[in-house]
């Protein structure tokens, strides 16, 4: 979306700069999955009306739809959209804010205009990388959530289930090869209910790979019960396809995911993982988990550690569980002290670290499919990711850029991996 929004504008003259940078127009395209999104939200709109005070500024996106009262009423903000207006931000900019569109014969200088991103990715729109691009576009197969969990307030802002058609999305990946990218990563809310006329997510990134000459797709965070055999042949047998998934935990324990109203039990989340790792070890499974949700005992939290120490699991991101108002979840008892809280986050992160350091020693010795992480380059060398979702720090001479590199990992530092490119 974010990307879409950029292209846009800079096609009606507007010009990019960085996020620090001053600018007459602020767009934010917001978040709001969890209390901390939020706090993350009102800091950038802070800064943006900090670093200009005459600037517009637009808050857009789901921290947009959940707060809209309160955003409206809070001075400096220019305009509050949701995420049904966002198709017609140019429109709506052109006819609320004239002046940014304004061509320099026909007014006094404006100034620079620009567009930053509040989840910090940032778009650059010709084939060579800068400090604006990233190497790993993200490609929206689809919105809104039908499922109801228990902690979640993205069906209220996202709105009901819909997918993009597969013809659309093909021409959007043809568009990302022609600007010289070898990755895109396949996201939506909720990706695994993926479905155009009976195409389902595994027939989508077939037609993908049948279709474009993209070098590798990526998938975001899919749903342990939607992972069929035909979409794990992909993962774990085509090299277009990276040997990574992300699926969600969010409790080892039975009871608390039936609070949660997950779709699955602990013995079936293990039962999905187990057969990911038979299929291809070299896969790299990460999972969300949420600990403290509210009722969770001594037990039921032991039961989400034992999940996540089950040798399935390679990484996790661990979630200290908060109330997002208007969830069920929200106005359950049983909400547990700070003190406890913060322990258990610090429990699982321990075990997810160590899972995701075995991971990597598991990859020493081998090769790797590297893509350097956009301009993030310190010293001499860039930070990278391999197709199975590991750090990586990649040699100055591999360039930064876009393109797909060998890379041999020699030796794990802490929680990256160290190597050399191949000759």
């Amino acid at each position: 979306e974010t990307e879409r929004l950029a292209r846009e504008l800079i096609g009606l003259g507007l010009q990019r700069v960085a996020a620090h940078d001053i600018a007459d127009l602020y767009v934010l395209n917001t978040c709001t999955v969890t209390a901390k999104a939020d706090a993350d939200c009102r800091k950038l709109i802070s800064r943006a009306m900090r670093t200009n005070k005459d600037a517009v500024v637009v808050v857009a996106g789901c921290y947009a739809v959940a707060e809209r009262d309160r955003l409206t009423q809070l001075d400096g903000v220019s305009l509050v959209i949701g995420n049904e207006e966002k198709s017609r931000l140019s429109h709506i900019l052109k006819d609320r804010f004239p002046h940014l569109f304004a061509s320099p014969e026909s007014t006094e200088d404006t100034g620079e205009s620009s567009f930053i991103d509040s989840a910090y990715h940032r778009f650059d729109s010709d084939a060579s990388p800068n400090e604006l691009s990233i190497n790993r576009p993200m490609v929206k197969i689809g919105d809104g959530c039908n499922q109801g969990c228990a902690y979640c307030i993205v069906p209220a802002v996202r709105g009901p289930l819909t997918s993009i058609p597969a013809d659309n999305i093909v021409n959007e990946i043809t568009r990302l090869v022609d600007a010289g990218y070898d990755e895109a990563v396949l996201t939506a809310v909720h990706i695994g209910k993926y479905d155009d006329s009976g195409l389902t997510l595994a027939g989508l990134v077939q037609k993908i790979l049948d279709h474009t000459a993209i070098r590798r797709v990526r998938l975001s965070s899919l749903e342990p019960n939607e992972l069929d055999d035909a979409l794990l042949d992909l993962v774990a047998h085509n090299p277009r396809a990276c040997r990574y998934l992300h699926l969600p935990l969010q409790s080892g324990s039975d009871r608390i995911l039936r609070l949660m109203r997950r779709p699955y039990t602990r013995s079936e989340y293990l039962a999905v993982v187990e057969k990911v790792k038979k299929a291809d070890s070299g896969i790299t499974i990460g999972c969300d988990l949420i600990v403290s949700f509210p009722g969770e005992t001594d037990a039921d939290f032991d039961a989400s550690l034992q999940v996540l120490d089950s040798g399935f699991i390679d990484y996790g991101h661990i979630f200290s569980y908060s109330d997002r108002p208007g969830t069920t979840a929200a106005a359950l008892p049983g909400k547990l002290p700070l003190s406890v809280i913060k322990d258990r986050n610090r429990r699982a992160r321990e075990i997810s670290r160590a899972n995701r350091r075995r991971q990597m020693d598991r990859q020493i010795g081998g090769i790797l499919d590297v893509i350097s992480e956009g301009r993030l380059q310190k010293g001499n060398f860039y930070w990278g990711v391999s197709d199975n979702y590991l750090k990586v720090k990649m040699p100055d001479n591999t360039g930064g850029g876009r393109r797909i590199v060998r890379f041999h990992p020699l030796t794990r530092k802490e929680d990256h991996l160290e190597g050399d490119i191949p000759i």
